[in-house]
């Protein structure tokens, strides 16, 4: 059968007024993916909403056999109060919704029922897991939304959820969502510019490869809902793992560039001897060196001395030393971050 699978986030910074028709920020096929920038969630979700207000009758009885006259108009009750709580958290934030499809294995039993053109059944296919495969692609999609943005955009995770569709057209429901506190933003439209941005890095962080980790920690630390350590570990992490995996390419560009300075023998044979030498013991602070030779556009010096003290305050982090949670620098790393994989992936396109 076909999944549907939905991810929805608040973009603190993005605004997104009533009434303004959505914004498609991407299409593409691989995975089968649109993504929208809206003020409407209630389209989007009309399936979702559905399974939660079905979810709730259930549980106080309200779905019985033969169901009772009132069904309909019950449905459309909860439905609509599922829909207010839910929007009166909103706000006039751009919500971002991602949808992506695709094929699973759907095992419907006797116990399904069908009510008109849905099917309410239990544990015919294995949300959670399916969630955690698409967490990558979502993640790119946030990314690339602040990244080719140019916007210092945090995310609220509104919720998310799964359904399939019968080769006859009837949903199978499913249906999770959580909310994080609000926090004080600047706000302003997402321009042209930048919606067409984000839809070609939405497309260069897809097809980024091995980098889908590292964008997945960072999107981590863009949530809200996440506390200040949490989002300054998973920054800096996605920091550290993206310069340990393109420190080699610039290394090699580096000695390459050497080399064509002089033909020497002497010269190829004393850069070839250092790389012996140095192949295991570069440190996290030369490697961040050598890549903002090619990735610093302003090739800031100071840049790097920076680098070094925020290196410093992760390790007594490590070291088990009291830092407090307030003054750790977790915007700064996800800048870096955000410049440094930017670049990287739009110099490499």
């Amino acid at each position: 059968m076909e999944f549907v699978f939905l991810s929805a986030h608040k973009v603190l910074g993005i605004v997104k007024k009533a009434g303004e028709p959505d914004l498609v920020l991407f299409e593409g096929p691989d995975p089968k993916m649109t993504v929208w920038i809206t003020s409407d969630m209630d389209t989007h979700w009309r399936v979702l909403d559905r399974h939660v207000a079905l979810a709730s009758m259930m549980l106080r009885g309200m779905v019985g056999q033969p169901l009772p006259g009132e069904f309909q108009e019950n449905l459309e009750q909860q439905i609509e109060t599922v829909r207010r709580r839910r929007s009166e958290s909103l706000g006039p934030d751009g919500i971002v919704i991602i949808e992506i499809r695709g094929n699973l294995e759907v095992a419907l039993n006797e116990s399904s029922r069908e009510i008109d053109d849905y099917i309410l059944c239990f544990d015919a296919f294995d949300k959670r897991e399916l969630r955690t495969k698409l967490q990558s692609p979502v993640s790119s999609v946030l990314a690339a939304l602040r990244i080719g943005g140019s916007g210092e955009y945090g995310f609220e995770h509104i919720g998310d959820g799964s359904y399939a569709i019968t080769n006859h057209g009837k949903i199978v429901h499913s249906f999770s969502a959580e909310f994080g506190a609000p926090r004080l933003y600047v706000a302003s439209p997402l321009k042209d510019g930048q919606a067409a941005r984000v839809k070609r890095d939405i497309g260069l962080i897809l097809g980024s490869g091995d980098l889908a980790r590292v964008v997945r920690l960072h999107a981590q630390s863009l949530d809200r809902a996440t506390d200040n350590f949490r989002a300054f570990v998973s920054a800096w992490s996605a920091l550290e793992i993206l310069i340990g995996k393109i420190f080699p390419m610039y290394q090699k560009k580096l000695a390459s560039e050497m080399e064509n300075i002089s033909a020497a023998p002497g010269l190829t044979a004393y850069l070839q001897r250092i790389a012996d030498v140095m192949s295991d013991k570069h440190n996290l602070a030369d490697k961040f060196a050598v890549i903002s030779m090619y990735l610093d556009d302003e090739q800031n010096v100071a840049e790097i001395e920076r680098f070094r003290e925020l290196k410093r305050i992760r390790d007594l982090l490590s070291h088990g030393e009291e830092v407090p949670d307030g003054s750790l620098p977790t915007k700064e790393v996800q800048r870096l971050f955000e410049k440094y994989f930017r670049n990287h992936v739009r110099s490499n396109a």
